[in-house]
């Protein structure tokens, strides 16, 4: 549903019709609040994100969309996801949203079921926002959900299975600790044996190389675990472009 927005009016009177109608339990239909949420996001894009012009503080905000990541439609949870992904702009917001615990309900739209492609992506592009914002604050709520699509989607035909690699790849550059204590890097490793483009396959190894080049992060790589698996690979890999 089309909802109007006059940017002309206020911010603050803007974001309280927004959030009104985003929070409510009944009365306002999900297309609309669907409607509502895209308005957010237009409304941040054009008064920017500053906490006197907007009206709310940062809290207030995020516990208001936070309750679309609830709602039963799934489209509403996906513009809720992508209107999150706008407000945060840097660490200060992101710790807001950690703090409030929507890590959580992020990493319940990745596991949800497959046909929510949607939502699922705009949960997989929120999660990337946040590590570029900072990812030494990136929670390991959404790095399990990460991992457990990276071990088992590829056995369930999970169209996602390669974009949470991608992601647990980029994170383990960016925080190794929090992807070696859930058990990513043998995700990694596993993902190439799954996988029969080279090209992927040579990525992954690479990311993993790139940990046992620097001292601070090659105590990350277990060697009775991933460096066994990585050596066996390696050697496969080199013994196939000998042939």
């Amino acid at each position: 549903e089309n909802v109007p927005l006059d940017l002309s009016r206020d911010p603050a009177e803007n974001l309280r019709e927004i959030l009104q109608n985003v929070a409510k339990q009944q009365g306002v239909s999900n297309m609309r609040k669907l409607g509502h949420l895209n308005n957010f996001v237009k409304l941040l894009c054009s008064v920017g994100h500053s906490e006197e012009k907007l009206g709310f503080t940062y809290e207030e905000i995020i516990i208001c969309l936070r309750l679309a990541l609830l709602n039963e439609a799934k489209e509403v949870r996906a513009a809720g996801l992508r209107a999150m992904r706008y407000l945060i702009r840097d660490s200060n917001v992101l710790e807001k949203v950690l703090r409030l615990q929507v890590d959580y309900l992020i990493a319940r739209c990745i596991d949800i079921q497959q046909s929510n492609e949607v939502e699922r992506t705009q949960a997989l592009r929120l999660a990337r926002k946040m590590i570029t914002v900072n990812a030494l604050l990136f929670p390991s709520s959404v790095t399990n959900s990460l991992i457990a699509v990276g071990n088992d989607g590829l056995h369930e035909r999970d169209r996602m299975v390669r974009a949470c690699v991608a992601i647990i790849c980029e994170l383990s550059l960016k925080n190794p600790v929090v992807v070696a204590q859930r058990g990513g890097l043998s995700t990694i490793l596993r993902s190439v044996t799954d996988c029969q483009l080279s090209r992927i396959n040579e990525a992954l190894i690479t990311t993993v190389l790139h940990l046992l080049n620097h001292p601070h992060t090659r105590q990350y790589v277990r060697s009775d675990v991933e460096l066994e698996v990585l050596t066996h690979l390696s050697l496969k890999m080199f013994s196939l472009k000998c042939v």
